[in-house]
């Protein structure tokens, strides 16, 4: 698959043009920057960009990091329900420095239908192995097998894109 994780700027949009967007199966939108705007203003920034046909995934919804940053404020509960609104997947980011989403949240997104990946936010090849960090943390939020996207065989994430793109209108 051709995708990519792309930075949602301070007015929730993405930060690549959509002639760019279009050509991708995916597109995981992420906060990387201005982590100290108020709860409602990161919450609606955030909101905003779920709302955009091209976001496919909320990467680190929380952008914590275990022990060194605490999450910015946002509404991860508002986000939840605006994921089950637009289709949008909510990631389990594996790194053991993160482990975001929370996985007390998990019960709620699994209610609401919300699909959760399970991603090693590998930066080089040896990462990938954080995936079975988060195994656990989404068992112990009551996530199963057909909650997760990533356990898709590859016919069935195919299958899953094209639909989503087609309701997308992309």
């Amino acid at each position: 698959f051709f995708g990519m994780e792309s930075d949602i700027l301070a007015d929730g949009s993405l930060d690549y043009e959509e002639n760019i967007l279009k050509i991708l199966d995916f597109v995981i939108a992420s906060v990387h920057s201005q982590f100290t705007m108020k709860l409602e203003e990161m919450t609606e920034r955030i909101l905003r960009v779920m709302e955009n046909p091209y976001t496919t995934m909320l990467g680190h919804p929380t952008g914590r990091l275990l022990l060194s940053r605490e999450a910015y404020a946002v509404d991860t509960e508002r986000l939840i329900h605006k994921a089950a609104e637009t289709g949008v997947i909510m990631e389990m980011n594996a790194n053991p420095q993160r482990l975001d989403l929370d996985w007390r949240l998990l019960p709620l997104a699994k209610k609401l239908g919300v699909k959760i990946s399970i991603n090693p936010d590998a930066h080089n090849i040896n990462m990938l192995k954080d995936l079975f960090y988060a195994i656990p943390t989404v068992r112990k939020g009551w996530i199963e097998r057909g909650d997760v996207l990533n356990t898709l065989s590859l016919e069935e994430m195919d299958l899953w894109f094209k639909e989503r793109r087609k309701q997308k209108n992309i």
